[in-house]
C-alpha cells in the first residue's frame, strides 16, 4: 500500500511537471510566433528559475555560483539573446536585489548570520560610498540620473562583498575557482574561434564604426571573445592565467594541478591572442605582489631578473616582431612610439587643467565614458581611456586617493593576513593568488576601466571577501584538524607541528 502511494505521489509530480512544461511550450511558441525571441527565451527559463529558487532557498550559496556565471555570460546573452532588448545590467540588480531578499525570508524560519558580512571592509565600503553620495551636490554635476549610472558599479560593490562573506566557505571558494577556470578555458577557445575561424554573424555586424577602429588594427583582429571588448577579455584571462600559475603551485594533488595548469595556459595564450598591451601588467605586478608576499628573497631577486630580461627582450630587440600580437605587445613599453598613448597624454594634461580648480571633480555621470556627460563641456567631450583617469574626472583628485587608499588598505590587510594570521597552507595559497590577482588588475586600471566590467568586476569581489574572511576559515580548519587529530602546518615556524584532541 505504502508503494503504491509512493508510486502515486510520484505520479502526480510528473503530472504536474508535464503541465507546466507544456504551457510553458505553448506560451514560447506563441511568443516565438510573435517575433519576440528575448521573450521567448525568458519563457523557456521560467521553469529553470522557479527551480534555482527552490533550491537556493535550500542552499543560499548557490546564488553565489550564479552571480559568478551570470558574470561571464552577460555579455554573451545580451549578444546573442536579449540583443539590447532590455538592460542586460538590470539582471544583476534582479540578482542582487533577490539574494538579499532570500536571506531575510530564510531568516524567518532559521537564523541568517548577518553578522558574518562585517566581517567584509563595510566601514572602508560606506566612507567610499558616502562620498559618492556627497557628489550628488557637487556643483559641476549633470543631475540625478548621471549619478545613477556612475555609482552603480560602487553600489555592486558595497552589496555583494558582504554577500561574500556570509555565503562562502573554503569548499565553495573552490567551487568558484573551478568555474573561473572553466569559462577562462571556454572564453579562450571562443576567441581563438574568432582569431582562427572567423567570426559568426552577430559578431560581423559589430564590426562597424568605433569597435572596427578598436579592433581591426593593420588587418589583425584584436580577439574579445565573449567579453565586451578585447581589453576586457586580455585583462581577464591575464588575471585567470596569473591566479591559475600560483594555485597550480600549492595545490598537492595531481587533478587540483592539473586543473590550474591548464587555467594558467588558457588564460596566458588568451590575453596573447587579445591584442591588448595592458594585460601583460596584470602579470608583471600580480608576479611582483606574489614574491613580496611569499617573503623569498632568492626567488625575489629570481623573478624580478626573468621579468627586466623578459622586458629587456621587448625593449631593445627585434625579437618576435613578425608575430602581430607581440609587436603590438612590444608598444607598451615604448609610449613615446605609440600614438594611442600620447593621445592619452594629451587628454590628461587638458583634464589636469581643467580639474585643477575642482578637486571634487565633475561628479559622478560627468565623463563621455558614462554617456550621461553633457555636450559641450570638458568632461562631457573626453572619453578617459582609463579606469583611474575616470575616477579622477568624476570624483577629483580627492575621490582618486581615496579610491586608491581603499584598494591600497585591502593589499596591505591581506598581506598582514598571509604573514600574520592565516596557518592552513592551501588557504594561504588562495589568500595569495586573491592578493596577487587584486594587484595586478589594480595597476590594469590605468590602462582600462576593468574593474568596473563584467566579469572582472564579480571575480574582484569574490577575491576582496576571501582577504577578509579566510581568517575565520583558518579557525574552522584548525578546528576540523584537531576533532580529526590531523596536522597542520605552522606557517610561523615552518614546523609540522600535530595536534592533540586535547590541546
Amino acid at each position: 500500500m505504502d508503494i503504491l502511494l509512493f508510486d502515486h505521489q510520484i505520479d502526480k509530480k510528473k503530472k504536474l511537471f508535464i503541465t507546466v512544461l507544456l504551457v510553458a511550450m505553448v506560451v514560447l511558441g506563441w511568443v516565438m510566433a510573435k517575433g519576440n525571441v528575448a521573450v521567448a527565451s525568458i519563457t523557456l527559463l521560467l521553469p529553470f528559475i522557479l527551480f534555482f529558487m527552490v533550491v537556493s532557498f535550500t542552499k543560499p550559496v548557490i546564488t553565489l555560483y550564479m552571480m559568478i556565471i551570470l558574470s561571464f555570460s552577460l555579455t554573451a546573452l545580451d549578444r546573442y539573446v536579449l540583443k539590447d532588448s532590455i538592460p542586460v545590467g538590470t539582471l544583476f540588480d534582479v540578482m542582487v536585489v533577490y539574494v538579499y531578499a532570500l536571506l531575510f525570508l530564510k531568516g524567518l524560519v532559521q537564523k541568517t548570520e548577518w553578522k558574518k558580512a562585517g566581517e567584509g571592509p563595510i566601514a572602508v565600503l560606506s566612507i567610499w560610498l558616502l562620498y559618492c553620495v556627497l557628489e550628488i551636490f557637487n556643483p559641476e554635476a549633470p543631475g540625478l540620473n548621471a549619478w545613477f549610472v556612475g555609482v552603480r558599479p560602487f553600489l555592486y560593490m558595497l552589496f555583494s562583498i558582504p554577500l561574500f562573506c556570509m555565503l562562502l566557505t573554503v569548499k565553495s571558494i573552490m567551487t568558484i575557482m573551478t568555474i573561473w577556470g572553466i569559462f577562462t578555458m571556454m572564453m579562450t577557445i571562443k576567441g581563438a574561434i574568432q582569431l582562427y575561424v572567423g567570426l559568426d554573424s552577430v559578431e560581423q555586424s559589430m564590426m562597424t564604426g568605433p569597435f572596427l577602429n578598436t579592433h581591426l588594427l593593420w588587418g589583425q583582429l584584436r580577439v574579445f571573445s565573449l567579453c565586451s571588448d578585447a581589453g576586457q577579455f586580455g585583462a581577464s584571462q591575464a588575471h585567470a592565467g596569473l591566479v591559475g600559475a600560483i594555485l597550480f603551485v600549492g595545490a598537492k594533488s595531481a587533478k587540483q594541478k592539473l586543473f590550474f595548469l591548464l587555467m594558467c595556459l588558457f588564460g596566458i595564450f588568451g590575453m596573447f591572442i587579445s591584442g591588448t598591451r595592458g594585460a601583460i601588467f596584470v602579470i608583471f605586478a600580480g608576479a611582483a605582489v606574489y614574491l613580496v608576499l611569499i617573503k623569498n628573497t632568492k626567488l625575489f631577486i629570481l623573478g624580478g631578473v626573468c621579468a627586466a630580461m623578459m622586458v629587456g627582450l621587448l625593449v631593445f630587440t627585434t625579437v618576435g616582431e613578425s608575430n602581430d600580437h607581440i609587436r603590438r605587445m612590444r608598444t607598451a613599453f615604448k609610449p613615446d612610439k605609440d600614438l594611442s598613448y600620447q593621445v592619452r597624454v594629451n587628454k590628461q594634461m587638458i583634464l589636469k587643467n581643467y580639474l585643477a580648480t575642482r578637486p571634487f571633480g565633475g561628479g559622478l555621470g560627468s565623463m563621455a565614458d558614462t554617456g550621461t556627460g553633457i555636450k559641450g563641456t570638458v568632461l562631457g567631450d573626453t572619453w578617459s581611456d582609463s579606469g583611474y583617469v575616470l575616477i579622477w574626472g568624476q570624483t577629483g583628485v580627492v575621490g582618486l586617493c581615496l579610491y586608491i587608499g581603499m584598494f591600497l588598505y585591502f593589499l596591505i590587510k591581506g598581506a598582514y593576513f598571509v604573514w600574520r594570521k592565516i596557518k592552513d597552507e592551501w588557504l594561504r595559497c588562495i589568500l595569495i593568488a586573491s592578493i596577487a590577482g587584486i594587484g595586478g588588475v589594480a595597476l590594469a586600471h590605468y590602462g582600462n576601466p576593468i574593474m568596473t566590467q563584467h566579469p572582472t568586476c564579480y571575480v574582484l569581489f569574490f577575491s576582496i571577501a576571501v582577504i577578509f574572511i579566510a581568517p575565520r576559515l583558518d579557525k574552522e580548519l584548525s578546528t576540523e584538524s584537531i576533532n580529526n587529530n590531523e596536522p597542520v602546518v605552522d606557517n610561523q615556524n615552518r614546523e609540522l607541528q600535530p595536534f592533540r584532541r586535547n590541546a
